[in-house]
Parts: structure tokens; C-alpha cells; sequence
């Protein structure tokens, strides 16, 4: 039985997600009266999931899908697998390394990147997860990776993933690309009648298999996505499925976003995409502003909602020390100085003391800033082990029952002194901490699906140390260089400052990368 495929497409802000929940799963439910357990929702990022799942409670109270979940997420619970003890990871490396010493010198660690998934510090493990998301061979992602002759020694990534996968095998492990691939190889089958794919331009060979496979189990489907957003072709991503599936149209025109100035700096960038769909795309009815030639030091901060976005975490870094400087709160990876986890310990701390009740499970947080030799805690107090349960805690039980000696001045907790002295100056700015911060700074790719009032965007390709090299890269794969500023630019719903250039090797809007 041929599936019946809807495709939603529409350029920055013209509302995807909304009709694909709004319209189509309303239709699925209201009108075609499909059981919500024959329904499966399903996305690139986690952060993409998660909205989806906040929209569908709010326009579908009490309505449990099957799935509202990453195609990952969904392969792992498919196929049973205990991340916690078959997921090669971590300590789990160190083990592999035991077994197979020759590979003591590479470095297995991974970090989490914007859309959820794991990525490898190494080369040659790039290489291999690249060719595994690709459907290509290692000598075909060696070449598309750019990691010619004398970078990765291409004889040993090939023994480094037939030694990865027969210890995989013999010890029944997994890895995260895994859970795709065994899903399909394994053709689980899933009781659905329509599935529900948002993000579908950032999927990768291998996550489109298994969008095919759940495909033909279904009846209906509804996939939404914009090739000209296509920005992680670095994981495998490949627009070019995209733009070639068909499907009956149902194009999105008019953003709810991004204003006229803004709309006109982003049409100058799509001509220079060189394979793309076109589409009809109206800005909303504001002017906005552009303002070009910006410095952060000339802007004024002080009211409104802020993004900086830059491509690399190092530009964001150079840039967080203004902030440190101006005594200005700023949320995002690169606040070394105030990380998340302090600032939960300043709030709790703050509530304890204004005679506020937290949970066991909060208070853990400030036991991290906590010390018996500083005189914080009792003696064995300092692990708080005692904080068990879901109970609600006072200042007074934390001191009666958990060894809690000090109350008071938050300065008391252990946080560095640079910490303490970016607090002192924030609260100085009249900012008690207790809401959100109003400045962001993020990637281009950590911002992807988002929106801010005012975007300070650089344009530079990466600091004076990575510039020359990251330029080049932009050189051989322009489209993607292009994608990457179009969703920079398409940020802003109101206003959009174009940061002057800091390198000698920078974007131009509306010009080819050179």
C-alpha cells in the first residue's frame, strides 16, 4: 500500500511545527479519529521534541501519542536497549582500550552538540561515524571530511572499525549511531498509522532509512523541513533527500518572525545556494531594523531580549568577557564563570534563607559548594547522603537533620572568587538573579528553531587562530557556509546588528564566499 506523504515546507518562521500540529495531527485526531497510539512524532533534536511535545499538550490535553521523541530516542526504546550498561561510552572506552592497546594514543572522548547527538574528538572516529551516517565507504568520508593524506592514516581507521565492531559483538554493546541501524536491520515494526517528521532537512542517509522503513508500516505522513536550514552536514546531513522526496506541497509563505529589513539582508543570501527549492516567503508585516557595522561595546544591553551568535564556541568565549567586564548576566555554554550549576545553588541558597521549603534534590545542589573543612558542614555531612527521597527541606531540617552549620550570606558558599565577583557586580545592575537571563550566547547551530527580539550576529568564520583554516573550509563547501548565515540572519524578530569584522576572514551578505 502506497504511503500518502504531505510535505510542509516553508523558509524561517512561517510556522512548520504549527501546522504540522495545528492542522495535520488535529486533522489525524479530530477528523480521521486515528488512535494517538498509532501516532508517532518525530524529530532531529531533542530541543525540536521537546517543543513538539509542548505544543501537542497544549492543543491536545490528555492525548498520549505513541511517540513524541528523537529517531534515536525511539530506536533505543524499540530495541530495549540499557543505555547505562550497553552503550559504549565514557569508562567504557578505557575498557576497549585494555583490550586493544595499539589504540592507547587516540582519544575516545565525545561531547554532546547542539541537536543531542554524540560526536567524537578524533579523527579517525569522525571518519567512521561519518561514513556510517552517510552509507558511504571510510575512503568516500576521508574525502568529504576533507582529511586527505597524512591526516588520518585511512589502513588503520579501517582496523580501528572492524576491532570497534567486533568487540561491540562480543561483548553486546552499542554506540549511538546504533540505534538507528539496528532498528532497521532488525525491521522492527511498529503498530502506526501516520507518522509526524519535523527537522527532515537535517537528517542523515542513515536516520532517512529508518524514516522509510516506519514509512511503510504507515498509512499517512507529514514531513516538514527547509533545505535552505540544512546546517549540519558535518554530521551527514544531506539536503538533497530532502529536496528530492516527493510528496503533495503544502508550502508555508508568510514568517511570523522575521521583519522586512531583515527578510531583504536574507533574500540576498539564497541565490548563492546553488541546489535549493524555491519558495514564495513574505516577511511580517513590521519593518525591523538592520544595522550594520556594530561593535559590542557601543550597544546598549540594558533592556530587551539578546542572542550573540557566532560560528565557533571560541568566538562566543572572546566574547563572554565583555559581559564579565560590564557586570551583564549572560546565559549559554560558554559562561565558565557562571555556569548553571552555581546559579541553581545561588537561587536555592537564596530561598533557604527567605525561609522558602526546596526539595532534597535541589539542596543536593548546594552540597556541591559545601565543605566540612570550611566550616559549612558537620563532619560526614559533606557527601549530603543523607539527602534522600522527594521530601521538602527548610533551612532549619538541613541544619537539624544534615549537618548544615551555616546560614546567611551566600558568599559563604565555595564558588571561585572570579564567580563571586561577577555576582557582586550583576546584583549591583539590579539583577537578582532569579529570572532568566535576557542575553544569550550561542552558536549558529546551538540556535537553530529559535527566536530573539534583538540578534548580534558575527560574521567572522572563526577566531584570529581559526579563521584561516575554517575560510577554507567555507571556500570548498560554500552552500553550506550560506545555509549556515541564512539561519544566523533569520534569527531576529525585530532587530539584526552585524558585527564588524575581528579577522581578515569573514561573511559577506549577499556576496560569494571568497
Amino acid at each position: 500500500m502506497a504511503i500518502i506523504r504531505k510535505k510542509i515546507m516553508g523558509p524561517p518562521g512561517t510556522g512548520k511545527t504549527h501546522r504540522l500540529v495545528n492542522h495535520y495531527l488535529a486533522k489525524e485526531i479530530n477528523d480521521l479519529h486515528t488512535d494517538p497510539q498509532r501516532i508517532a512524532y518525530v524529530t532531529f533534536s531533542k530541543a525540536t521534541a521537546l517543543d513538539g511535545a509542548k505544543k501537542i499538550k497544549t492543543v491536545f490535553p490528555g492525548v498520549e501519542l505513541l511517540y513524541i521523541s528523537t529517531l534515536h530516542g525511539m530506536g533505543t526504546k524499540e530495541l530495549g536497549i540499557n543505555t547505562k550498561e550497553k552503550l559504549l561510552k565514557g569508562k567504557k572506552w578505557k575498557q576497549f582500550k585494555n583490550v586493544y592497546p595499539v589504540y592507547s594514543d587516540i582519544n575516545f572522548d565525545t561531547f554532546i552538540n547542539e541537536s543531542g547527538a554524540t560526536i567524537h574528538q578524533d579523527k579517525n572516529l569522525q571518519v567512521i561515524n561519518f561514513a556510517r551516517a552517510k552509507l558511504i565507504s571510510l575512503e568516500e568520508a576521508c574525502l568529504a571530511l576533507n582529511y586527505h593524506e597524512g591526516s588520518v592514516d585511512i589502513y588503520r581507521v579501517q582496523q580501528l572499525e572492524h576491532d570497534i565492531e567486533y568487540y561491540k559483538k562480543k561483548n553486546n554493546m552499542v554506540e549511538f549511531s546504533d540505534m538507528i541501524k539496528l532498528f532497521v536491520d532488525k525491521e522492527k515494526h511498529l503498530a502506526l498509522d501516520a507518522i509526524f517528521l519535523d527537522e527532515a532537512q537535517d537528517l542523515n542517509p542513515l536516520q532517512w532509512r529508518m524514516v522509510f522503513h516506519i514509512e511503510s508500516q504507515c498509512k499517512r505522513s507529514y514531513i516538514a523541513g527547509d533545505d535552505d536550514q540544512t546546517i549540519y552536514d558535518f554530521q551527514g546531513a544531506s539536503s538533497n533527500i530532502f529536496i528530492d522526496l516527493p510528496g503533495e506541497r503544502d508550502d508555508q509563505e508568510k514568517s511570523y518572525r522575521v521583519p522586512k529589513a531583515v527578510h531583504r539582508q536574507a533574500l540576498k543570501i539564497l541565490p548563492h545556494i546553488s541546489k535549493r527549492v524555491k519558495k514564495k516567503w513574505y516577511a511580517k508585516d513590521d519593518e525591523g531594523e538592520f544595522i550594520p557595522n556594530s561593535y559590542l561595546e557601543e550597544l546598549d544591553f540594558s533592556k530587551g531580549e539578546w542572542m550573540i551568535l557566532a560560528t565557533t564556541n571560541k568566538l562566543l568565549k572572546e566574547f563572554s568577557e565583555h559581559f564579565y567586564r560590564t557586570g551583564l548576566r549572560i546565559f549559554g555554554k560558554n559562561n565558565s564563570i557562571l555556569p548553571n550549576s552555581v546559579l541553581e545553588a545561588y537561587r536555592f541558597w537564596i530561598k533557604l534563607n527567605n525561609g522558602e521549603l526546596i526539595a532534597t534534590e535541589d539542596a543536593k545542589k548546594i552540597w556541591e559548594y559545601l565543605h566540612y573543612n570550611k566550616g559549612h558542614v558537620k563532619y560526614g555531612s559533606s557527601s549530603g547522603k543523607t539527602l534522600l527521597g522527594d521530601e521538602m527541606v527548610s533551612l532549619d531540617i538541613l541544619k537539624k537533620d544534615h549537618g548544615l552549620l551555616i546560614e546567611g550570606d551566600w558568599q559563604q558558599l565555595s564558588f571561585e572568587e572570579n564567580t563571586k565577583n561577577y555576582i557582586k557586580s550583576i546584583l549591583k545592575k539590579g539583577d537578582d538573579l532569579s529570572t532568566d537571563s535576557r542575553i544569550e550566547l550561542s552558536t549558529i547551530h546551538g540556535a537553530k528553531g529559535r527566536e530573539r527580539e534583538n540578534i548580534v550576529l558575527c560574521m567572522d568564520y572563526g577566531t584570529e587562530t581559526q579563521s584561516e583554516m575554517l575560510s577554507q573550509k567555507a571556500l570548498d563547501d560554500p552552500d553550506s557556509t550560506h545555509r549556515l548565515f541564512f539561519v544566523g540572519v533569520t534569527r531576529a524578530m525585530q532587530r539584526l546588528y552585524i558585527l564588524a569584522p575581528l579577522t581578515s576572514h569573514y561573511y559577506t551578505i549577499g556576496e560569494p564566499v571568497i
